[in-house]
């Protein structure tokens, strides 16, 4: 028992400390073509929030004092507005955590406002729906806070059937029981289904850890970059390869867990420094490629930023990189093989990583290729 307890609580730790999962995930549906839908469906879930908040107005049930009513037009109004921001503008990690604290706020409001207690205790089920969205574009702290700040809700819902002057605590007692037990289970089995896909992942063209492409998938998918490089007409064509600086050291003194979170430091912000369509990948324990195509006259700027984009003094435990960067601005040429050049280009940036790490790591070294005639 003490054994199985141990496992329990390792299990728990290590549920707890997994990295958030909106970078991840949103890079997996944007892979597969999934933006759009997904963010058309998130806007009409909210705006349906809002229809059910507008109709609950004219129920017996619904809303009475001018308190309740003031509330219930915020609701509406606010379920409208951020349904109809999230398809216009778009989400971002911070925007998303907000509208998780929104349809928790949201539906709390709903909640206290409407005055038929089963009807409160059906509203609390929506804290469900929530759950399952912080399990897969969130952290399990945020899921913890959530599913905490829900039970306490239930049980404000569940208040006027257990103590009100018409009280039945065995039917308080039993409804609550389904309503917390369903939102456990969608939280929980919304887990399961991350982990298996984390295990799918494994096998496939990503990267477990990052959710980055791992190398398989960056031969598979940087055919688009080369084909829009050759298109595009005063562009040129970047491998960037990365090594973090002394990793093994990292790894030795702070622990493997440590090294994870810095792998996962420089895969975040690597992927927010690079354009919307480059090819991210982590093709090494501590290895990373980028691949994108840019104007000509955007290469400096880029350049000069990726430095500071990767590196950070306040980081709790700070780490440098070695960069390596290869510039082709000449187009392919008639019998020149595109995935033989690439490898070539990849040559070329280690070349240009090591030198960098030869001279004492977190510095970038940028080698232009030539046209062979």
């Amino acid at each position: 028992m003490t054994s199985q307890m141990k496992s329990m609580r390792t299990l728990t730790r290590e549920w707890l400390i997994l990295p958030d999962q909106y970078d991840r995930f949103s890079r997996y549906l944007r892979d597969n073509g999934l933006t759009a839908v997904t963010r058309l469906l998130l806007g009409i879930i909210v705006i349906g929030l809002g229809v059910c908040s507008l109709l609950n107005r004219f129920s017996p049930s619904g809303p009475t004092s001018p308190v309740a009513l003031f509330f219930n037009t915020v609701v509406t109004l606010a379920c409208f507005a951020v349904g109809i921001a999230w398809w216009t503008f778009g989400p971002t990690k911070r925007r998303s955590f907000g509208f998780v604290v929104f349809c928790d706020v949201a539906v709390s409001i709903a909640i206290l406002g409407d005055s038929a207690p089963l009807a409160r205790l059906l509203t609390c089920v929506i804290y469900a729906l929530i759950g399952i969205y912080i399990a897969y574009f969130h952290n399990p702290k945020l899921q913890v806070a959530h599913l905490s700040f829900s039970v306490v809700m239930i049980v404000v819902a569940a208040e006027p059937i257990l103590f009100g002057p018409d009280r039945d605590p065995a039917l308080g007692v039993s409804k609550m029981l389904v309503v917390v037990t369903a939102l456990m289970i969608c939280a929980f089995i919304s887990q399961i289904v991350l982990t298996m896909l984390s295990m799918d992942a494994s096998s496939s063209d990503l990267d477990p850890l990052t959710g980055l492409l791992n190398r398989r998938g960056l031969d598979r998918h940087v055919e688009k970059v080369l084909e829009g490089f050759q298109r595009q007409e005063s562009a040129a064509l970047l491998v960037i390869a990365i090594d973090i600086d002394r990793f093994k050291t990292i790894n030795d003194v702070h622990g493997h867990d440590v090294g994870d979170r810095i792998i996962l430091r420089v895969a975040q912000r690597l992927s927010s420094w690079a354009h919307a369509d480059a090819v991210v990948a982590r093709v090494g324990g501590d290895e990373f490629v980028l691949v994108q195509r840019l104007p000509v006259p955007a290469i400096g700027p880029m350049l000069d930023s990726i430095g500071p984009a990767m590196h950070s003094n306040a980081d709790e435990i700070p780490s440098t990189s070695s960069i390596g960067i290869a510039v082709r601005t000449h187009k392919f040429v008639a019998g020149e093989e595109r995935a033989a050049a690439f490898t070539d280009m990849q040559k070329v940036a280690d070349s240009a990583m090591y030198e960098s790490k030869r001279l004492g790591g977190g510095r970038v070294h940028t080698i232009v290729t030539t046209a062979t005639r």
